[in-house]
């Protein structure tokens, strides 16, 4: 069942268009993440569904109350909200406990108790609650943050990419914790991040914006593998785009034969892999020439570019000596050096795009 609803929302600014005709559904419970370049309207959505922004055409509907039609909205404070920002936006001269307790009715008497409840909730210490926001880490005020949205128990809360000033690790696990925190409370969530990894972690359905428009909206798992078009794929991932021609179930490209889901299409398309859907193993400069597999492909190392875990591997393909470099995002276990030539083994299917054919090889 639909607990937000947004339909043909459309916002300018003068001549600029930020989003136009955009529709989306969440049900409730669920989380979505919003994600898309600079500039693509990531964030004026948001907005216009917090009440911060009025859409110039549109319907916005949370759970059956109509929040936005075209100019006519209901008041942001009205709408029953949270929303956490990137720098939590914490009153610096409050403590801990009045930062999570200011949206609570002061003279209340189970006030003190239900910012209690709401530190545990969050995993802040409650030694902290007479700390001020200076006093406690970039994590733990993300965490207060959260625990003051959550403070008026809103039916929807918005994230506006509220970890991306985090580290690294520190990032990692407040996304989790605070994935963990709306999901046993059954708080219906959306994530506006720059972040890919992030959103396929977090969210049960991702969607991307590009120029205001909504170009596709799906599982983490849909987008990844069957991405609309090469803009969406390599903006979600690493992806290796190259031109093929379509058989029955098979792709025909510089890597050789690779099955595919053709379907009933036949001659020139696009297609794209994986990068972990490629492996490379150690050959000899002769293999190709002995090797009657039609799917087998041949390569030479270039180059080789060390980054820990993941490394950058450059070939230059044997059988088409014409065709532009291939780079390859490898394990740094049993790392090809410069100089050697390898056999190349695509596992899985190439995934179709239902596009005109590109000139060259590209990963990103």
């Amino acid at each position: 069942m639909t607990f937000l609803s947004v339909q043909g929302i459309g916002k300018r600014y003068g001549a600029t268009v930020a989003l136009e005709g955009v529709d989306l559904n969440m049900s409730g419970g669920s989380r979505t993440a919003i994600v898309g370049p600079s500039g693509s309207g990531k964030t004026t959505l948001l907005r216009i569904i917090a009440g911060f922004e009025t859409p110039d055409a549109g319907r916005v509907t949370l759970d059956g109350q109509v929040l936005a039609e075209g100019p006519s909205t209901v008041a942001a404070h009205l709408r029953g909200i949270g929303v956490v920002t990137q720098d939590g936006a914490l009153f610096p001269h409050l403590s801990v406990a009045d930062n999570i307790g200011f949206g609570l009715d002061p003279s209340a008497p189970s006030r003190d108790k239900r910012i209690l409840e709401l530190m545990d909730t969050v995993e802040l210490d409650r030694k902290m609650l007479d700390r001020r926001p200076h006093e406690i880490s970039g994590g733990q005020q993300q965490r207060v943050a959260l625990a003051r949205a959550l403070a008026r128990q809103p039916k929807l809360m918005l994230l506006d990419e509220p970890f991306s000033a985090l580290d690294t690790g520190l990032r990692e696990s407040t996304r989790k914790a605070v994935a963990e925190v709306l999901r046993a409370a059954g708080i219906t969530t959306m994530l506006v991040t720059h972040d890919q990894v992030e959103a396929l972690s977090f969210a049960d359905q991702v969607a991307i914006l590009r120029e205001g428009r909504l170009v596709q909206a799906g599982s983490p798992r849909e987008l990844y593998l069957t991405p609309k078009d090469p803009g969406t794929a390599v903006f979600i991932g690493d992806a290796i785009i190259m031109p093929a021609k379509l058989e029955d179930g098979w792709a025909l490209c510089n890597l050789g034969r690779i099955a595919a889901d053709t379907g009933q299409r036949r001659g020139a398309a696009e297609i794209m892999l994986r990068p972990e859907q490629v492996r490379l193993a150690p050959s000899l400069p002769e293999a190709q020439a002995n090797d009657a597999d039609p799917s087998a492909c041949y390569g030479q190392v270039t180059d080789v570019e060390f980054g820990g875990a993941v490394c950058m591997v450059t070939l230059s393909l044997l059988s088409s000596p014409d065709a532009p470099l291939l780079r390859i995002r490898s394990s740094s276990i049993d790392l090809p050096n410069v100089g050697t030539y390898v056999k190349i083994t695509v596992l899985g299917k190439a995934h179709v795009f239902d596009l005109r054919p590109s000139s060259s090889v590209s990963v990103r």
